[in-house]
C-alpha cells in the first residue's frame, strides 16, 4: 500500500513540474519530455493500480478481471493485464511461497488470449518484487543468488510453454528499479551459473527499467539520451549493450504510440538515440510484435506505423518510413505469424535477430 501511495504522488507531481519546466523553457524539446513524462506516469499507474485487481478472497475468475482490463480500451488494456498478473502473483506468495501452474492451469477464452503475454509479464514483476524487496542493502552473493533461484522457478513453474521469457524479463526490471547497477551484476552472476538461458531476457528488463527509472522521467541536459548513456555504463558486453538499447526502444515506442512525435524526436536525434543500433530497432519492433498479439484489432498500430511526419522534412520522412513503417509491416506479416505457430512469443523480450528466428524455426519444422 504505502508503494500504491507513493506512485500515486509521484504520478500527479512528476507531470506538473514537466510541464512547468516546458512551459519556462519553450520549445519542441520541452514539450516532447512533458509529454513522454505524462505517459510514463499513466502506464505505471495502470500496472501498479492503487487498488489491486484481485479481490481479498480470490473469488473473482481471471478471465472476469481480464475481460474488464479490456474494457478500459485496447490501448490501456495492456498494462492493466500486466497489473493484474503481478497482483495474482502477490495474492498467491502472501498464501504460498511455492505456488504452481499458476497460469499453466489457468483458462482464459480464446478471444482473451492475447492477454498471456503480459500476464507472464507481471507474475514475473510479483515474484521478482516479493524476493527483492525483501533483500536488504549491500545483500551478499550467497543471499542474491537464493533469491535468484527462488526467482527463476517460481516463473518456470508457473509459466505456460513459451512464456517463461516474458516472465523472467520482468526480474531486469525490478532489479535495476529497486537496487542499483552493482546488484543487477550480482544478479548477472546468479543467472550465469543457475539459469544462463535467462540472461539476455534479464538485461532487456534492465533495460526497459532505465527508461522507466524516475531519475530519467523529467528532461535534465542529458535528455533524451541519458539512459542510453547509462546503459552503455551499465552493460557487462557489446551483446548485452544491444539487449539493454533493445530495452529502452521497447517503452519508448510502446508508451507513446499516442504521441508519434515523441518516436520522431527519437529518429531525429538518432545519434544520441541508437547510432545505428540493431538493438534500437529490435525494440522497437518487438514491442509492436507484443502490442499487436495483444490488441490484434486495435487501430492504434496501423495509425502509428502509417504516421506521416512534415513532408518538409525529407530525412525524416525518410526515417519514419524505413526504420518504422517498414520493419513494423514486414515484422507483423512475416515474424509474429512464425513466433504464433510455434508457440515462443516470449522470444520477442530479449534481443537476437527476430528474421533469423523466424527462419529457423520455418527450417526445423519443413
Amino acid at each position: 500500500m504505502k508503494n500504491r501511495t507513493v506512485l500515486k504522488l509521484f504520478g500527479i507531481i512528476a507531470p506538473i513540474v514537466t510541464w512547468i519546466f516546458a512551459a519556462i523553457w519553450p520549445g519542441r524539446k520541452a514539450h516532447i519530455a512533458a509529454v513522454e513524462c505524462a505517459n510514463k506516469c499513466k502506464i505505471m499507474a495502470l500496472v501498479q493500480n492503487l487498488e489491486s485487481y484481485m479481490d481479498p478472497e480470490g473469488k473473482t475468475t481471471l478471465e472476469s478481471i481480464v475481460e474488464r482490463c479490456y474494457k478500459l480500451g485496447s490501448f490501456p488494456a495492456l498494462w492493466a493485464v500486466e497489473g493484474v498478473g503481478k497482483d495474482l502473483a502477490e495474492w498467491h506468495m502472501a498464501r504460498n511461497q511455492n505456488p504452481t501452474r499458476m497460469l499453466n492451469d489457468a483458462v482464459l477464452d480464446p478471444k482473451w488470449d492475447g492477454a498471456w503475454l503480459m500476464l507472464h509479464a507481471g507474475i514475473g514483476l510479483g515474484f521478482a518484487k516479493y524476493y527483492i524487496e525483501a533483500l536488504k542493502s549491500g545483500a551478499n552473493d550467497a543471499e542474491v543468488r537464493a533469491a535468484v533461484r527462488k526467482i527463476v522457478d517460481l516463473c518456470r513453474n508457473n509459466s505456460r510453454p513459451g512464456y517463461y521469457g516474458a516472465a523472467i524479463e520482468s526480474l531486469g526490471l525490478v532489479s535495476r528499479f529497486l537496487k542499483n547497477a552493482a546488484f543487477c551484476r550480482q544478479v548477472h552472476k546468479a543467472l550465469v551459473d543457475y539459469a544462463p538461458d535467462s540472461v539476455g531476457f534479464f538485461w532487456r528488463g534492465a533495460g526497459r527499467c532505465l527508461y522507466f527509472h524516475p531519475i530519467n522521467f523529467a528532461p535534465g541536459f542529458l535528455y533524451p539520451c541519458r539512459a542510453i548513456k547509462m546503459c552503455e555504463k551499465e552493460a557487462p558486453n557489446a551483446e548485452l549493450l544491444q539487449t539493454m538499447l533493445s530495452g529502452v526502444a521497447w517503452p519508448l515506442t510502446i508508451v507513446n504510440m499516442t504521441h508519434p512525435e515523441v518516436m520522431e524526436w527519437a529518429l531525429e536525434n538518432h545519434d544520441d538515440y541508437f547510432s545505428g543500433s540493431p538493438g534500437f530497432f529490435n525494440g522497437v519492433v518487438s514491442t509492436v510484435v507484443m502490442r499487436y498479439d495483444t490488441t490484434p484489432d486495435d487501430p492504434l498500430i496501423a495509425r502509428f506505423m502509417n504516421h506521416k511526419p512534415d513532408p518538409k522534412n525529407r530525412t525524416l520522412c525518410g526515417l519514419w518510413n524505413s526504420k518504422i513503417k517498414g520493419s513494423l509491416e514486414t515484422a507483423l506479416k512475416t515474424i509474429y505469424p512464425v513466433l504464433k505457430k510455434h508457440h515462443r512469443l516470449d522470444e520477442v523480450f530479449q534481443y537476437q535477430s527476430l528474421p533469423a528466428l523466424a527462419h529457423e524455426l520455418e527450417r526445423e519444422t519443413a
